[in-house]
């Protein structure tokens, strides 16, 4: 039988949770490009109506704003080619014209420093990961310097100093950004690699339980035909050991009987050979008895054991006075059939010392499929158990008895146990092992 190896626990993934950074992925790639569009609007709203003395004509405010917008389109329409049909650089160089477009606007109005922003999103959308999308996060901070120190080129080392403080705290807010960002890179493939080393994991402990079924299932079918196949072979040791020889005895026997009998000897002669065939037919009769008792039961051989267990108490409903019930809890399942056969035979012998001995008016028979084992309970509510009468009654021929009972279950390394009480009525509880499901 196969076990599972350990391994992690399907139930630990969190598809639900990829599923919606996925979708928030796909939420903010879509916003990409209509946000640079607003932007690049307000920004040239502002540009055209706000005055501003160091801002450039605005004929070229609204080329270089054009320029602009016709190349975020150019890189819309890239953005829509199949993956196939994509080349490694387009993302590179649509950066690299984006920056240059965006100095130029902020050269022109610093208002464009609103969409100056926009060159972050972009060297994270269309950069690689890593340190090409480290420096381009770094160099995109520059438009935006540029734009709040008044749109214009440093022409003198305070002014160039004053580009550099700004610069720096721009580029201190790029660096979270840049770091931020990686995390969440690092997160999520982290959570595709432990996503799909779950699935590979679940398949693979679905086939191992697959196959774990299909062997016991095959294990259970071959002790079954194990059984059987034993218990012809025991018989057929039997008949040949005891009942064959004892009627080629028998035969021998009567056919010495006869000669004597033709040659005209002594009736004691001929008596004594008669009496020797009787005493070995009642001798092979009854080995003949325990053989055949020894069988499995023909109530199993055509149902399984609640339906076998439910024909014999029926039976003894017919001819008792009791009222008495089965009850089958937990799910049944094929048993040994050396395990069916001591549950039937020890309700059979229950049953019947409830007749002979009880005289009660209920009596209720309980068979549970527990985890590794199966446990028979027969009660009723009678006068408790005499331990003289049974004994009596088993010297009689009346049954196998506790004795019986007991050395079946014990066998089977199961146990009985016997609670009465005058007036009490009694319970027999028959406890056996099922092999194979951890006890046997």
């Amino acid at each position: 039988m196969i076990t599972a190896p350990a391994g992690p626990d399907p139930s630990t993934a969190d598809p639900a949770g990829e599923a919606v950074l996925g979708m928030w992925q796909r939420r903010l790639d879509r916003a990409l490009t209509p946000l640079a569009y607003v932007a690049l609007l307000v920004s040239l709203a502002l540009a055209l109506i706000v005055p501003v003395p160091t801002a450039r004509p605005a004929a070229v405010t609204l080329a270089a704003a054009g320029a602009a917008a016709l190349w975020l389109l150019v890189r819309a329409a890239l953005d829509r080619l199949p993956p196939g049909r994509r080349r490694g650089w387009h993302g590179p160089a649509h950066f690299t014209v984006l920056v240059a477009l965006t100095v130029l606007l902020v050269l022109c109005n610093p208002y464009f420093g609103f969409f100056a922003f926009s060159g972050y999103l972009h060297a994270v959308h269309h950069l690689p990961a890593g340190r090409p999308r480290i420096a381009g996060v770094l160099v995109a901070a520059l438009p935006g310097s540029l734009a709040q120190v008044g749109g214009v080129l440093p022409g003198t080392w305070r002014e160039f100093g004053s580009l550099l403080a700004v610069l720096s705290f721009n580029l201190v807010v790029a660096g979270v950004i840049v770091a931020l960002n990686g995390v969440t890179d690092r997160l999520s493939l982290s959570r595709k690699a432990a996503n799909a080393e779950l699935a590979d994991a679940n398949r693979r402990l679905t086939a191992l339980l697959a196959e774990n079924a299909g062997l016991q299932a095959q294990l259970l079918t071959q002790a079954r035909e194990a059984g059987i196949t034993e218990e012809r072979q025991r018989l057929a040791r039997e008949l040949h050991d005891t009942v064959a020889q004892g009627l080629a005895g028998i035969v021998t026997q009567l056919q010495a009987a006869d000669g004597a009998r033709e040659q005209g000897a002594d009736p004691a002669l001929v008596g004594h050979h008669l009496d020797s065939a009787a005493r070995l037919a009642r001798e092979s009769l009854d080995q003949a008895r325990r053989a055949v008792h020894a069988l499995r039961p023909q109530e199993l051989e055509r149902a399984e054991l609640p339906e076998a267990l439910a024909e014999a108490v029926d039976r003894w409903r017919r001819r008792s006075t009791p009222t008495v019930a089965l009850t089958v809890t937990g799910d049944p399942r094929p048993l040994h059939p050396q395990v069916e056969v001591t549950l039937l035979r020890a309700t059979q012998e229950s049953l019947a010392n409830v007749a002979r001995h009880a005289d009660a008016t209920r009596v209720g028979v309980t068979l549970s499929y527990l985890p590794g084992q199966i446990t028979l309970d027969v009660r009723d509510d009678g006068r408790g158990l005499d331990p003289a009468r049974a004994a009596a009654s088993r010297a009689e021929g009346g049954g196998f008895g506790l004795t019986a009972m007991r050395r079946r279950a014990q066998d089977l390394g199961g146990h009985v146990e016997l609670e009465t009480e005058p007036g009490l009525g009694t319970t027999v509880s028959v406890t056996v092992p099922e092999p194979g499901r951890g006890n046997g």
